[in-house]
């Protein structure tokens, strides 16, 4: 819903001046209004100089109560913060019960009082997505902190005690202390993956908050900590099928109808799909009103979900728009790909997701989606050739060896394919193979060892999965991997290329228990 920036450092190095350029790069996040503010703190003897920018995309309340960035009444706290608080209400009631007072309705307002009554104990209690940065002048210290699952973007660099950070690279790039030399390893995982994945980017010099974390600058050192840990098992987890269909059902419900609080219109993303669907169902039943539903049609029906669109919306009786596409409106937008992505970004999905923003922008500010669904619920083709595989991968090694070793000769691609992946060493690696496009041979060929990275990255987090089974471990690497950094990465770009924000139903609806930190 925002575009966030900042600096901090040495007053002869940080430049803070340059914040307003920096804020000028996140306009199209939020052009509803821009703000800057500058400060000075002690670190030592030394002097240094802290700046932040805002852009913002009015959702709730629209009164210039609601500007950014906001300092606390007695100007000892200052945030800039990109994002919606599902549970600001029920923070904020209490809040009040411990003696605070409120100016205005804004969810930032809340967040910032939060910050004061509990410190860095108040990420734990936020329910829904956001990026922040916290200036905090009782203790001369910076805190940046991320949402859970990584829905909104937080680039950050800290190099020689200067610290920049944006809600996208290109805010960074417009500082004149930045540094643009490529990470190899980083390109190593785009060519495995199609994305750049984990806490890399495409430059050396700066690093990508990851979910569920904050970063803390204070007394010359930048420390990044865990809050929240995607392993952790929640507590009373359903034991029967009826249970967990309950559960789920209570869950989504929940979910979509704390992203209905808004003060601007809004509607749904609608593909006709299992995910979209249910929401917009949900949507029907709690928003109280006719809902808006917005669809991207393609003349070839190999790729067009419009009709499935049509019929979910006119069983529900939605407001829907649709728009029919063709090749040159998608050539169109795919040259414009690099800007919206600041680094490489290989999804085809971008393209539709992009369009579809463009068309729901010119009627609502608020789109509803079902992007998330997939990971949690076992959406993707790769889960089921898994499962088909891992009878034939549990063979002994030999015989494993010869089905791979005569894949070539298979006539049947998808089979090929298949028996070719018999080759991986263990079940981490299988599942790997089934979603990356080059090897970690090919990626390391072309740029280095570094370009294995993104292997390993993904074993780490197939490793680390609360569970023994292969399909759910693959499921759960893909939460923590390919949702964060591939997927909510191309539909923040998308929407907030036009300004439209898309809360996720990926978000947990009720606070789960915090991460302790290795």
């Amino acid at each position: 819903m925002c575009g966030i920036c900042g600096i901090a450092g040495p007053a002869d190095r940080a430049r803070a001046e340059a914040v307003e350029a920096m804020t000028a790069t996140l306009h199209h996040r939020g052009p509803d209004d821009r703000g800057t503010w500058r400060g000075r703190f002690r670190e030592g003897t030394a002097d240094h100089e802290v700046a932040f920018g805002h852009t913002r995309l009015s959702i709730i309340d629209l009164s210039p109560l609601g500007h950014q960035p906001m300092s606390s009444a007695d100007g000892q706290t200052t945030v800039t913060y990109n994002g919606e608080i599902y549970n600001y209400r029920e923070l904020r009631d209490d809040l009040v019960s411990l003696g605070h007072t409120f100016r205005s309705e804004s969810d930032t307002e809340v967040l910032l009082a939060a910050y004061q009554a509990w410190g860095d104990a108040a990420f734990e209690r936020l329910v829904g997505m956001f990026a922040l940065a916290i200036f905090d002048a009782r203790h001369d210290r910076i805190v940046l902190a991320r949402d859970r699952l990584g829905i909104k973007p937080l680039y950050w660099s800290y190099v020689d005690g200067l610290l920049l950070f944006g809600s996208e690279l290109g805010a960074l790039r417009a500082h004149p202390s930045f540094c643009p030399e490529i990470d190899r390893g980083a390109l190593g995982r785009y060519l495995q993956h199609g994305y750049v994945s984990g806490e890399e980017t495409i430059y050396a010099s700066t690093r990508r908050l990851p979910p569920g974390h904050t970063l803390v600058v204070e007394g010359g050192s930048a420390t990044q900590q865990a809050y929240w840990r995607l392993e952790d098992p929640e507590p009373d987890v359903p034991t029967t099928f009826e249970a967990a269909v309950e559960g789920l059902e209570e869950r989504l419900g929940l979910a979509v109808e704390q992203r209905l609080v808004s003060d601007v219109p809004l509607g749904a993303f609608l593909s006709g799909g299992i995910d979209s669907s249910a929401v917009v169902s949900l949507m029907c039943e709690r928003a109280g009103g006719r809902v808006r539903t917005f669809s991207i049609g393609f003349a070839n029906r190999e790729y067009d979900e419009a009709p499935h669109a049509k019929l979910v919306a006119d069983h529900l009786g939605t407001d829907h728009t649709e728009l029919y596409v063709d090749r040159d409106d998608a050539v169109g937008v795919a040259r414009e790909l690099p800007d919206l992505y600041d680094e490489p970004f290989a999804d085809s999905s971008a393209i539709p997701t992009t369009l579809l923003s463009r068309l729901t922008r010119d009627h609502v500010t608020v789109a509803l989606s079902g992007d998330g669904g997939d990971e949690l619920l076992g959406g993707y083709d790769q889960y089921g050739k898994l499962a088909r595989l891992l009878p034939l991968f549990r063979l002994p090694r030999p015989l494993r060896q010869a089905l791979a070793a005569v894949s070539p000769l298979v006539p049947d691609a998808t089979l090929r394919r298949g028996l070719g992946h018999l080759r991986a060493r263990d079940e981490a690696d299988l599942a790997e193979r089934l979603v990356r496009h080059w090897s970690g041979d090919e990626a390391a060929a072309f740029c280095g060892e570094a370009g294995r990275a993104a292997r390993e990255a993904y074993r780490r987090s197939f490793d680390s999965a609360p569970t023994a089974d292969p399909v759910r471990r693959s499921s759960f690497a893909d939460a923590a991997t390919y949702l964060p950094d591939d997927i909510l990465t191309k539909v923040d770009r998308a929407t907030m290329s036009v300004a439209l924000e898309a809360p996720h139903e990926g978000a947990p609806a009720s606070p789960c228990r915090a991460a302790r930190a290795a």
